[in-house]
């Protein structure tokens, strides 16, 4: 196969580079995605336990989490300590 020529390059780099950027969008956007899931989550688990529905074991077992973590990530929403 011969070599392309330095303007077919130039237009196959200019379709790299869109299908790169498509794909950094798509990263980002699941990104902040994952963040705004686990924020919910932490904001729910944190008004279970508030409530007094469950205990912070009964959140370590149904997340799979470490009691420590499960701390860590419900303090900023908890409105009882």
């Amino acid at each position: 196969m011969p070599r392309p020529d330095e303007d077919t390059r130039t237009a196959a780099k200019a379709r790299i580079a869109e299908v790169k950027k498509v794909r950094d969008q798509a990263h980002e956007e699941a990104e902040k995605a994952k963040a705004t899931a686990d924020e919910a989550m932490w904001e729910a688990i944190a008004a279970e336990l508030d409530q007094g529905d469950a205990l912070q074991r009964d959140a370590v077992e149904a997340t799979g989490f470490s009691r420590d973590h499960v701390l860590k990530r419900t303090k900023p929403y908890r409105k009882t300590t």
